[in-house]
Order: C-alpha cells, then structure tokens, then sequence
C-alpha cells in the first residue's frame, strides 16, 4: 500500500523512522517521540516549500500522527 505524503499516516511511518534512528534508541521513549515529532515538524517549516493553507493541513495531520503513535506506545 503507498502512503501519500502528507496523510497521517505518511506521518505517523516518518515519526516511527525516526525514533527507530541509531542516535534516538537511547533515549526515553517519551525523549524520542518529542525529537522525532520535532524533527517533522521543523522539516515541514524549513525544507518542505508549499503555501500556508497546505502548510496548516500538513501540521495538523502531523497532530493526528503524533497523538496516535503516542497512545500506541502506551504514553
């Protein structure tokens, strides 16, 4: 199944990816899903060029994302 950019969950596998990053395993589980979660989003600031509308929807599915790998993981 292809996950569209953007979705919740694109956001949710691009959360997971990065807590599962070498440099995060250390961490909390709390301590890494925060740097992931930030992570995102400042891409979404900084890297990802679109106008604010698409930018609004962007953060608020990576909202979504981030409440739904928080309560997965028991948080």
């Amino acid at each position: 199944m292809t996950v569209l950019f953007g979705t919740v969950e694109y956001f949710e596998k691009e959360i997971v990816n990065h807590m599962s990053n070498e440099q995060l395993q250390d961490l909390s589980i709390n301590k890494s899903l925060e740097i992931a979660y930030s992570s995102t989003k400042n891409d979404i600031l900084n890297v990802f060029i679109c106008s604010d509308i698409i930018r609004k929807d962007l953060f608020k599915n990576l909202e979504k994302a981030y409440e739904k790998v928080r309560i997965s993981m028991g948080r």
